[in-house]
């Protein structure tokens, strides 16, 4: 009889062994995806909440910082005599009961609740074609309105005033607001806006040379008209939940707070000096 040719093969063993090793190639290879997955999404996370932290700041720092400007008309005793002489900052460390009010008629509300916790603030100075945006050589306000003229002849100015404060967009995240004096309803300015505080630098001395800030303080205990510096701070959260679990953050005192969703928080900071406050007399 003619012997059959030996044939080869894997055992039961071999086969399992294999199995195993292709797994744990599968499970590094799986583990891998899902660890770049979540780095590229809080990745993208961090970074939409810093262009809209620097959005946010940068509106509330180019009308902060011009806050009390006003071009000079004579000069008297005391000092310059401008055209606009009225209150440059008002604070509230709640929203504002109307924020439809001139800068001089602003009340601070009565809130209670989260809303208790966010601040409001509001500047005004007079704008030109050199400090504020405009249209046909009229300056625009805060929403992009046209602002109207006030007086006759070579006195005559636009008022810009911003009323900035934090509501719920419209898909029920916080969101920063203005209202200009240009008119109209508020306007949601950025979204993505869960905080807003703001402290005020406080001068025991406008006259002084030069003026210094002795103190920061909220805006119910400070005099608004010795203001010469803000202390701004905004708490941006990412428009989805890309965290695992509700993650706490430090908010703008530094206090360690644990969101009620999983979104990612961060804080951003930023100080403006109220250049149109340093020196009142000549």
């Amino acid at each position: 009889m003619r012997r059959s040719s030996g044939q080869g093969g894997f055992t039961l063993v071999e086969l399992m062994v294999s199995l195993m090793v292709g797994m744990m190639v599968v499970a590094a290879l799986l583990a891998g995806y899902f660890a770049i997955s979540v780095s590229s999404r809080h990745t993208r996370a961090l970074t939409q909440m810093t262009e809209d932290a620097s959005a946010a700041l940068g509106v509330l720092r180019t009308h902060v910082a011009q806050a009390g400007y006003s071009r000079p008309v004579g000069v008297t005793t005391d000092g310059f005599q401008r055209v606009y002489a009225g209150a440059a900052v008002m604070g509230c460390d709640s929203s504002f009961k109307d924020v439809t009010a001139a800068i001089g008629a602003l009340a601070c509300a009565d809130v209670t609740g989260n809303d208790a916790l966010k601040d409001a603030v509001s500047v005004a100075y007079e704008a030109d074609v050199a400090n504020s945006i405009a249209s046909a050589g009229v300056p625009l306000d805060c929403l992009g309105n046209a602002l109207t003229i006030i007086g006759t002849g070579t006195n005559a100015y636009y008022l810009n005033t911003s009323t900035f404060y934090i509501s719920n967009g419209v898909d029920g995240r916080g969101a920063l607001f203005c209202r200009g004096s240009g008119g109209g309803t508020p306007q949601t300015l950025v979204e993505n806006i869960a905080d807003l505080q703001v402290l005020y630098g406080i001068s025991t001395s406008l006259t002084a040379n030069p003026v210094t800030v002795a103190y920061y303080g909220k805006a119910s205990n400070v005099n608004m008209a010795n203001v010469v510096a803000v202390r701004l701070c905004v708490v941006v959260m990412s428009s989805d939940e890309v965290m695992d679990d509700k993650t706490p953050y430090y908010d703008c005192s530094d206090t360690q707070v644990t969101p009620a969703d999983k979104r990612m928080y961060r804080a951003f900071r930023s100080t403006v000096l109220l250049h149109n406050r340093l020196k009142a007399n000549l």
